[in-house]
C-alpha cells in the first residue's frame, strides 16, 4: 500500500535553496506544471531573503515573521481594496475570504495529525490558535493603537452582537455533539460541524447585509469619518 503523500516526511535538511533548482518531471501532468509555475515566484523570493535554519535560527524566524507580518498586511489590504470596489463590506471578507484564506494551513496541520492518530491534538489546535487569534491577535494590535493613537477603536460591524452570540450557540452545539458521540470524531462530528458553519456563514452575511447601515472600511482619506458624521 503506497503512503499517503500528505503523511510522508520532509527531508530536515531540505532547504528553499534546494528547492530553487526543482522542477516538474517530464511527462508531468499539465496542472502540476502549472502550479509549479504559479508557486514558483515565492519559493525563489522566500530562498533568496531567508537563511538556511541550521546556521542562524533565530534569523530565520525572525524573516520569516516579517515574512508573514508582510503578506497578511498585503492579503488585509487587498480585499478592503476589491470589497470597496464591488460593494461588499469589509465584514462580510472578513467572514469569507480571509476567514478562510488564513485557516487554511490549520485544515491541513489538523489533517495530517489526525490521519496520524492524534485527534485530540487536532482538537487542541483547533481551539488553541482560535484562542490565540482573539485574545492576542485582535487584542495586541488593538493595545498597540490605543497607546500610539490614544482612541478608542471603532468596530465596522453592525451585527458583531449577533454574530458573536451565534458563534457561542455554535460551540454549545458542538460540545453537546461530543457528549452524544462520547467524544469520538467521525462522519456524524464532520458532517455536523461542516453544516453548522455553513449556516452560520450565511445568517452572518445576511446580518451584515440587511443592517440599515453597511459601512465600509476607510481606503479614501476621511471618507469613513464623513460617513459617521452624516449618520450618526
Amino acid at each position: 500500500m503506497d503512503e499517503d503523500p500528505m503523511l510522508r516526511e520532509e527531508d530536515p535538511f531540505k532547504t528553499f535553496r534546494e528547492h530553487l533548482c526543482s522542477k516538474p518531471e517530464k511527462g508531468s501532468p499539465c496542472i502540476e506544471v502549472t502550479w509549479w509555475a504559479i508557486k514558483y515566484p515565492a519559493i525563489f523570493i522566500l530562498a533568496i531573503t531567508t537563511p538556511s535554519v541550521r546556521t542562524i535560527f533565530f534569523f530565520t524566524m525572525l524573516i520569516a515573521v516579517l515574512w508573514i507580518s508582510g503578506i497578511s498586511y498585503l492579503l488585509s489590504w487587498f480585499l478592503t481594496v476589491v470589497g470597496y470596489n464591488i460593494g461588499i463590506p469589509d465584514s462580510i471578507m472578513g467572514l469569507t475570504v480571509l476567514a478562510v484564506g488564513t485557516s487554511v494551513p490549520e485544515v491541513v496541520s489538523s489533517y495530517i495529525v489526525t490521519r496520524k492518530g492524534y485527534g485530540s491534538m487536532a482538537m487542541c489546535n483547533a481551539i488553541g490558535s482560535n484562542t490565540f487569534d482573539i485574545f492576542i491577535c485582535l487584542g495586541l494590535p488593538w493595545l498597540l493603537k490605543n497607546l500610539i493613537k490614544g482612541q478608542p477603536i471603532l468596530i465596522n460591524s453592525t451585527g458583531l452582537t449577533i454574530t458573536a452570540a451565534m458563534l457561542v450557540a455554535t460551540v454549545v452545539l458542538l460540545y453537546a455533539c461530543f457528549l452524544l458521540t462520547k467524544f469520538t470524531l467521525g462522519k456524524p462530528v464532520g458532517w455536523m460541524s461542516l453544516i453548522t458553519y455553513i449556516l452560520f456563514l450565511v445568517c452572518a452575511i445576511a446580518i451584515e447585509i440587511t443592517q440599515n447601515k453597511l459601512n465600509h472600511c476607510d481606503i479614501e482619506d476621511n471618507a469613513y469619518t464623513n460617513y459617521l458624521h452624516q449618520n450618526l
